[in-house]
């Protein structure tokens, strides 16, 4: 009985990814091939630079901003189409796609089920979570950008950290965090969160926990798969800049750079339209102000950065709060805005915003809480947090990918209590729903009037 469940479920998940990997493949194939601007360029030239003098290396691989990985998927993809002559951005979309279809059919529903045990996610709650990923990011497909494959292997190290006592699957969650620290330097959190996942697990498990013997080599497996993702890095910015540091971008201290524009900006986009440089700017007055009272104009380390915000908790606080909305307001599905928005993408904001507010609801609304018991929080959180450190830097929407993936997963989520009382209570049965509707009118005032404040602040430069 158990192996024919098994095999149901299995059946499930592989027709959920067949259905959609070949409706997301599609839509890519409908899509006009695109140049690839600016950091989706730089990944795919990257590509091309594990060749020297004829030969192929990974420490030949020398930017000191970029991580080696994604330009070497970018290498594999530029032979893929030298091979079978296809264009360019054709591989490109083929790769996405794939990324596409691993996060909505397969990975983040896997998660839903470790953090929800009771719920089981049909073909149809599958499709339905990657037709909301590629309605709101459809535009990603078309570059070579880290933003989602670098998600793909956070959710992949989360789903198989939950199998901390199997030294297989801790090689496996080793390796993704690996990669996605390699891909999005700013999930650098993951790998202490994976250590607190894996802890845990464990004093949950303290009755019927393995060996001492087993565990350790579980720790083994899990920092030998982080190792050997990393040490080409390693080895490679050592050759070339120095430092045998992991972290792409540390040569050149990117991090400050980052804190320092995170101070001047609340919000960031990149313009590929006519009429203006392609930097849109959304500039922040007071963080601004005290950037100016740096001895440098420049945050020079993390300890200075910590001192601001001991020093002016109050103004740092709010800067942290614009840049969370500002990322929580999403006004297109591109990373390269080709028309401004005069109002037609007014409908994806306000669908954006109303599937955040849900997803809070979900977990704020304690009645809507405790249909989903038992639960697992942890790893929502955990999911959530990996966007921290983003938080800080000049803010762009896919920065809180995560973030925007969790709550579709917490919306789509069944058993959702109806809000109207029982028609015995009066009045009194419309309480629940009232308050619901006023909170979402609230917040979607302050949302909106923090958003267009940062409209008005808007400068094109570059």
């Amino acid at each position: 009985m158990l192996d024919a469940t098994r095999r149901s479920r299995q059946s499930a998940i592989f027709a959920a990814f067949g259905l959609v990997f070949a409706c997301t493949l599609a839509v890519a194939l409908l899509h006009s091939a695109k140049t690839f601007y600016y950091d989706s360029g730089n990944y795919w030239a990257l590509g091309q630079t594990f060749i020297e003098n004829g030969h192929f290396s990974l420490l030949n691989f020398d930017s000191p901003l970029r991580g080696y990985l994604l330009p070497l998927i970018d290498h594999g993809l530029q032979g893929l189409a030298v091979a079978l002559r296809w264009q360019p951005s054709s591989t490109a979309k083929l790769f996405n796609v794939l990324m596409f279809a691993l996060i909505g059919a397969v990975l983040a529903p896997r998660l839903a089920e470790i953090t929800w045990p009771s719920w089981r996610w049909s073909i149809g709650r599958r499709v339905t979570l990657a037709a909301l990923v590629l309605v709101f990011w459809s535009g990603y497909l078309d570059f070579p950008l880290s933003d989602f494959p670098a998600l793909a292997m956070t959710l992949m190290a989360f789903v198989a950290i939950d199998r901390s006592e199997m030294p297989g699957w801790m090689l496996v969650a080793g390796l993704a965090c690996g990669a996605a620290i390699d891909m999005r330097p700013s999930y650098e959190l993951l790998a202490p969160i994976l250590v607190v996942l894996v802890a845990w697990g464990w004093v949950e498990r303290r009755g019927e926990h393995a060996s001492i013997a087993r565990r350790s080599l579980c720790i083994a497996m899990l920092l030998a798969g982080l190792l050997v993702v990393s040490l080409p890095q390693s080895l490679s910015s050592h050759r070339h800049f120095g430092t045998w540091s992991f972290i792409p971008g540390s040569a050149v201290h990117v991090a400050n750079i980052n804190l320092t524009r995170g101070l001047a900006v609340q919000r960031y986009a990149t313009y590929v339209g006519a009429g203006h440089g392609p930097e849109m700017e959304y500039w922040d007055e007071a963080g601004s102000e005290l950037l100016a009272k740096l001895p440098t104009h420049n945050v020079t380390s993390t300890s200075q950065y910590l001192g601001l915000i001991i020093n002016h908790p109050i103004t740092m606080a709010d800067l942290f709060g614009r840049h969370v909305i500002n990322g929580l307001d999403q006004r297109d599905t591109t990373p390269y805005v080709e028309h401004l928005d005069t109002g037609s993408h007014r409908w994806l904001r306000l669908a954006g915003l109303l599937l955040i507010f849900l997803g809070l609801l979900r977990v704020m609304w304690p009645t809507a809480r405790r249909r989903l018991e038992p639960a697992r929080w942890r790893y929502p959180a955990a999911l959530a947090l990996c966007c921290a450190t983003a938080i800080p830097s000049a803010m762009e929407t896919r920065y809180l990918l995560p973030v925007y993936l969790l709550s579709y997963m917490l919306v789509l989520l069944p058993s959702w209590p109806n809000p109207i009382g029982p028609a015995g209570d009066g009045l009194r049965r419309y309480r629940t729903s009232a308050i619901i509707i006023t909170a979402y009118l609230v917040s979607m005032v302050v949302v909106w009037q923090i958003a267009s404040d940062a409209t008005k602040h808007l400068h094109f430069g570059g």
